[in-house]
This record gives structure tokens, sequence and C-alpha cells, in this order.
């Protein structure tokens, strides 16, 4: 027995020299002198005064933020003068099969209008009994084949996402953009609403739409609906095919605001480490809703005043989440 409680004692005696000597060989006295508690949803880092103190903090601070939504848009249609400039402002498409499927359907749609024009020629004509019955009946048979046919040059144009009555409403000079928001963002579309465009031809430059169109469906997919949005007066720098970032105004907030250092990610969470006092962090989740310039707007997590850690901030990451 005696020569087991020494056996334990020696150990005990080296395990604690050996830890002096790597806090004398340089090592991070951090990783040595910290402890890690579990409270609730938050994690405490608890450490001496001396090591709190290389982390630096900044207040947080409040201030009115208006939350945009954010997609990826493109130019999938432009309207320009034709040659003929009586004529109405001729379509360019971003793509051959979209701009097949429109002339398709121009041409579908005037051949019906032709057979509704000779269908009213005809029964006039045979009321007057100057067309026999036979000529009556091809007439309205014609007629519903054209028709049948318009419907179908129309289904293949919306299978491209466009429909006819939106593109008719395009004048020369204007562009289509579209884009794919989330359903769960759907709520913060309206008809008419303003949208803000950026594009990498025109750096350093937004231009001004509005939303035009809603898809009546959700891509079963990627579990999103396709807006439209026009812009009645576009720079003669867009172009079909190009891609934009669109931004539409949700709601204006007021929001936390900290610097971009103060955040870390971990599995898609958003977090910071507020100082409790002079030992001790906490590591918050935390909402952003947006950003601006150097700084993040947080929606949730913070309140004014609360001293956020914006020095070496990763080290933390690193301590709390035992990297």
């Amino acid at each position: 027995m005696r020569s087991a409680l020494l056996a334990a004692l020696g150990c005990a005696l080296f395990l604690s020299c050996s830890s002096n000597d790597r806090t004398r060989g340089g090592q991070p006295q951090v990783l040595h002198r910290t402890r890690l508690v579990q409270i609730e949803s938050d994690s405490l880092l608890v450490m001496s005064p001396e090591q709190a103190r290389q982390f630096g903090t900044t207040a947080v601070r409040t201030d009115s933020a208006k939350l945009m939504l954010r997609v990826a848009g493109r130019v999938v249609a432009k309207a320009v003068v034709p040659a003929d400039s009586a004529a109405p402002a001729l379509l360019v498409f971003e793509s051959n099969d979209a701009a097949q499927r429109y002339t398709e359907y121009l041409k579908a749609r005037a051949s019906f209008e032709r057979s509704a024009t000779q269908l009213a020629r005809v029964r006039e004509m045979a009321e007057r009994n100057a067309a026999s019955g036979k000529d009556l009946l091809e007439a309205v048979t014609e007629h519903r084949l054209q028709q049948a046919a318009l419907l179908d040059a129309e289904s293949e144009l919306r299978q491209s996402g466009l429909r006819p009555e939106l593109l008719g409403r395009m004048s020369a000079g204007s562009v289509l953009v579209a884009c794919d928001v989330p359903e769960g963002s759907l709520q913060y579309v309206q008809l008419g609403e303003q949208a803000l465009m950026s594009f990498a031809a025109l750096p350093g430059q937004e231009v001004v739409g509005r939303v035009i169109e809603l898809a009546d469906a959700v891509d079963p997919t990627t579990r999103t609906v396709r807006v439209f949005i026009l812009l009645p007066h576009a720079p003669p720098t867009i172009r079909p095919g190009m891609f934009a970032t669109v931004r539409i105004l949700k709601k204006a907030i007021t929001a936390a605001i900290v610097p971009r250092q103060a955040v870390v990610v971990v599995e898609g969470q958003s977090y910071v480490f507020v100082r409790r006092d002079s030992t001790t962090f906490v590591r918050r989740a935390v909402t952003i809703a947006g950003e601006s310039g150097s700084d993040f707007q947080i929606s949730e997590g913070l309140s004014a005043g609360e001293q956020v850690v914006t020095t070496r901030a990763i080290l933390l990451k690193g301590l709390s989440f035992g990297y």
C-alpha cells in the first residue's frame, strides 16, 4: 500500500513539473489556465485578468438599419429599337431557345387573329346566304386549330419563365431581370416594389427597377419563386445574360452594430464573445441581418453597451469549441 501511494505522489509531481515546463517554454498560458463551463445555451470562458487583457473589446452601439433581401439575378431580355422605327420594340433574349419560343408564339398569335377575322367574315356572309354551311364549318374548325396552336406556343414560352403579357409591357430601352427568391422570403416581395441592382459592368453604380411579376408556382427543386424586375430606362451597357446582385427592402429595424472581426462562424451559425467581467467571456449566438461597410448589423443576440471581443476572437473560438 505504501509503495502504491509513493508511486501516485511521484506521478503527480512529474505531471506538475511537466506542466510548468510547458508554460515556461513559451506556450500560450491561456490554454492551461482557462476553463470552459457549459451553462444553458451560453458557453463561459474564465481566465486570469492578465490573460483576459489580451482580448480587446468594443462597446456595442445600435442604429436604425434597413433589412434588405439580397438575391442573385440575371438579365433575361432587353428591348431595342428595330431598324424600322415604326415597328414595335425588338426583344433580344439571353438564350436562343427563349428567342425561338417567343417567335413561335408571335407566329401562332398572328395565325389565330387571322383565323378569327376569317371566321367573322364567313359568318357575316352566311347570314346573307353568301357562304355555305360547309364554308362556315371549315372556318370554325380552322379557328379552333389556330387557338390550340396559340395555347401550345404560349405554354412553351411560359416554360422558359416568360409570360407574353410580361414581354408585351417592355418598351425600347427597357431591360427585364429575373431572380429566384426563396419561398420563405417571398413575404417581403410585393408587386410594384422598388429593387436596387448592381452589375459588374457598372462598378460602383446601382440601378433602380420595380417588381412587375411573380411566378405562379414554386420550383420544386430549389424551393424558390421566379420574380421579374423591369428597368424601364436601363443603361446601354447592360446586356442580356449579365448577372446582377438584387436588393429588395424588407423592413427597417434597430440593429446592434459590431465590427466584422468580432463575428466568428461555426457550421453556419454566427457567434460573438461578450466580456462579462474582467475574467469571463460569454459565447453568444447572433443573427446577422445585414452589413454596412466594415460592420455587421445584428438583429438578435446583442444589446447596446455590451462589450464584444474584436481582438483575437478567433483564439476564443478555438478555446470555446475545442479546436
